[in-house]
């Protein structure tokens, strides 16, 4: 029997269907589907916000699209989406390619995907396990996805999941590299296979965020030691796996923040420059620690040439390399102003180009709007020191393209000086940039876009390259949101540098931004206005759209920072540190010890209760880490009272009498006699009252 289901012109073939879903998130995706049943896509980023929900936003967001959108397929092209799931991507493939074939387990979740990609009729969605479906796949696919799937492919092949058998030389058992020979077979000559996937090492999960499959913390830097039907990768365990499969041309792309949410892609062709990655809070399913600042991580990594160690996510790309060296998403905006900025690579027919690609129909008068800009901007500052970096229109009629230029920003430059500790240069820079900024344009009665009250607003410290010696010709790079006007005060120098304190923190610690105002003579009810202005332009830009950032603090999701949580009780009981050491054999050392960071009850009351391993041949106890004295009030071996005598317990302090004690330096120690102890291992319990003492 042919069971083959239509949704619109979505084709459902339900013949490996076994009739019930073996996997399922329950009632939520019930709701799911009534929201695609009722809503086009125009609504689904107003229903996120109002659902207030983490499946919601990471099924329905066009965000999603971002990992696969600017991939070269197109309507010659066959594509195989295997564990397409809600159709997170499935919609923009079908824009793209010619024909798109679905395999995913769920059928609750193929029915979201069709009914929301119901106008396609490209598409076919194949009900069931992969290894079941596979025999039926033909071999002329141009594209094979694994998108927030690899890490499943144990499930897919009803296969141990573990980490690799690449060292113990059974490849052939692995389910990751049996299933990229899989995929192999099902490629046209030339096709590609394309594996979006966090990093097992990537720095968000050393921070403090839990792992993706498993909510744990730590547990894939740890290996996965609970287990699960889930694992991630290290780049260079990515690359042996392709290596065994016999996959020899592949190319590693680095999403960020992560693939799932992506805004920015990066590649071996240009990589991120210091300061590039602050925007590291991406938790929207879970709480998280915030064991260090990741941004500042992140420049000290970029700068030993190691981010593509410590990247969060990888986008694997097998084949023949694509042009693009660089993307920059910035469509979570107003549909007329949704674009993509990407860098091509370079190549013998010509340099690298920057272009500006608009992303709806609506954003195509935006992009050659930036054509205009570069002429008017052409007229206003050709008797200054400012060069305005080429733009024309596109072969396609709608993207602007510039000249790509290398060399360092001002961001770069004034982050050097903050470094070096260089006032006199920093506040020349700035200055200089500001007198840039207050030129008066040729044409004031000139007004882009529609928005008066705000003007330059790319003119930013990230947009100007300097020249070798700072002093001669500055690059005007961008000029998207270049907004002219006649009287507008000291907006764009304000804005400048309020962006520039706000991308990094500790910038605000170095540089005074007040000194700028009082040279400006800004006073505050401007800086209300500036800042009214830029709400304003936030609000044109968005059409009211909230960022990931609201929603993720919609969502009340929290960065707990466990040093605020530790550093209270050390500052309460200074000094007050237990700490036991184990002689095995070698003398006491501090690889042989354990810190009891909970023996101190309160200020003066300790508790000991720990175990001894038999093979421990003396055992010392420190109560403190200085001058003391210390009244032993019980002490126990494996649950029996024992006498505070010499024969038991000795010190390198004074005895004051039986029970106490008193140490004049400042590491106390107590030895704790062995004999007589048979069993396998040894519970030792002691109450002592501590009094610290001043020099």
């Amino acid at each position: 029997m042919n069971r083959i289901n239509y949704i619109g012109k979505v084709k459902l073939d339900y013949n490996n269907h076994c009739g019930e879903d073996l996997y399922t998130d329950g009632a939520i995706e019930e709701d799911i589907l009534h929201v695609v049943r009722k809503n086009s896509a125009f609504y689904y980023h107003d229903i996120i916000e109002i659902a207030n929900d983490w499946a919601f936003l990471y099924h329905l967001s066009h965000l999603r699209q971002n990992i696969v959108e600017w991939l070269p397929i197109n309507k010659s092209h066959k594509v195989l989406e295997i564990g397409s799931g809600c159709g997170a991507i499935t919609g923009i493939l079908a824009e793209k390619a010619g024909q798109v074939v679905c395999v995913d387990l769920s059928e609750a979740r193929s029915l979201i995907n069709a009914y929301r990609n119901e106008e396609h009729d490209n598409i076919t969605i194949y009900l069931g396990n992969f290894k079941d479906i596979e025999p039926r796949l033909t071999a002329d696919f141009d594209f094979i996805l694994f998108v927030g799937v690899f890490e499943y492919c144990c499930l897919y092949l009803d296969m141990p999941a573990k980490a690799s058998a690449l060292d113990d030389g059974k490849d052939d058992f692995d389910p990751y590299i049996e299933m990229l020979k899989i995929a192999k077979r099902h490629l046209t000559a030339d096709g590609h296979i394309a594996i979006a996937i966090e990093n097992r090492f990537g720095l968000k999960y050393w921070a403090g965020c839990p792992e993706d499959h498993l909510g744990t913390f730590f547990s894939g830097l740890e290996d996965y030691p609970d287990g699960g039907n889930a694992r991630t990768f290290t780049r260079p365990h990515l690359e042996k796996m392709l290596e065994a499969a016999g996959i020899g041309e592949y190319n590693f792309y680095y999403p960020y923040p992560d693939y799932k949410f992506m805004t920015t892609l990066f590649s071996e062709a240009r990589l991120p420059a210091i300061g590039e990655l602050y925007d590291n809070d991406r938790n929207f399913d879970r709480h998280r620690m915030e064991l260090f600042n990741e941004k500042i991580a992140f420049d000290s990594i970029i700068a030993d040439g190691l981010f593509p160690l410590f990247s969060n996510s990888f986008f694997v790309y097998t084949g023949k390399d694509t042009e693009t060296a660089y993307l920059r998403y910035s469509n979570d905006r107003a549909l007329e102003y949704q674009i993509r900025t990407e860098i091509t690579k370079g190549n013998d027919l010509g340099p690298p180009i920057v272009r500006k690609v608009p992303l709806t129909p609506e954003a195509e008068a935006h992009t050659k709007k930036m054509v205009e800009t570069y002429h008017l901007l052409l007229k206003q500052y050709e008797d200054t020191d400012l060069v305005i970096n080429k733009c024309w229109l596109a072969a396609d009629g709608k993207s602007a393209e510039f000249e790509f230029l290398n060399g360092k920003t001002l961001t770069e430059q004034l982050d050097e000086c903050l470094k070096n500790e260089d006032e006199d240069l920093f506040y020349d820079l700035v200055e200089k940039f500001r007198d840039l900024a207050n030129v008066p344009g040729k044409s004031p009665e000139v007004v882009l876009l529609g928005h008066p009250l705000i003007v330059n607003h790319d003119f930013i410290f990230s947009n100007i390259i300097l020249d070798n010696d700072n002093q001669g010709k500055w690059t005007l790079i961008d000029y998207e949101w270049m907004l002219l006007a006649e009287n507008y005060g000291e907006q764009p120098a304000y804005r400048a540098l309020y962006c520039y304190l706000l991308e990094d923190e500790s910038r605000k610690k170095k540089a005074n931004a007040e000194l700028f105002l009082r040279r400006w003579r800004i006073s505050y009810e401007e800086v209300e206005t500036y800042q009214k202005n830029e709400r304003e332009f936030h609000d044109l830009v968005s059409g009211g759209r909230r960022s990931l950032a609201e929603i993720r603090a919609r969502l009340g999701l929290i960065g707990v920072d466990p040093k605020q949580l530790v550093l209270p009780y050390l500052k309460r009981f200074p000094g007050r540190k237990v700490q036991v050491f184990f002689d095995y054999g070698e003398g006491f050392s501090e690889k042989e010890s354990v810190h009891l960071m909970d023996a101190y009850q309160n200020e003066n009351d300790v508790l000991v209760d720990i175990t001894i391993p038999r093979n421990t041949l003396k055992l010392r106890l420190d109560p403190a880490d200085m001058a003391c004295v210390v009244m032993v009030r019980s002490l126990k071996w494996n649950g029996k009272e024992k006498p505070i005598t010499r024969k038991y317990l000795k010190a390198n302090g004074e005895k004051i009498n039986n029970n106490c004690y008193l140490f004049k330096g400042d590491d106390p120690n107590f030895y704790i006699s062995l004999k007589g102890l048979e069993e396998h291992s040894n519970r030792l319990e002691m109450q002592l009252e501590v009094a610290i003492l001043p020099r």
